[in-house]
């Protein structure tokens, strides 16, 4: 999946996401406060993003292919 199409997702914080691990969509969307509060403590200087920009609510959009709610929720989408 193209992170980059996440709001607040540009391509330097796409690379860490994905030196983490994360390549799909799927896998944010998953992620529970625990899990998102543990991811935030290793993406370094993006850290406070995963919650301020919603990345995992975008994610879940995306993962489901809900691009119309996605666009409804948080404007066009990028990438």
């Amino acid at each position: 999946d193209d992170l980059t199409r996440l709001k607040g997702v540009g391509p330097k914080f796409a690379a860490r996401l994905i030196e983490l691990g994360f390549t799909r969509y799927s896998q944010l969307a998953g992620m529970n406060e625990t899990e998102i509060a543990h991811l935030d403590e290793r993406v370094g200087a993006f850290q406070g993003r995963l919650v301020r920009d919603r990345i995992v609510e975008q994610a879940d959009y995306l993962a489901r292919g809900d691009i119309e709610g996605f666009q409804e929720k948080f404007g066009n989408l990028g990438g």
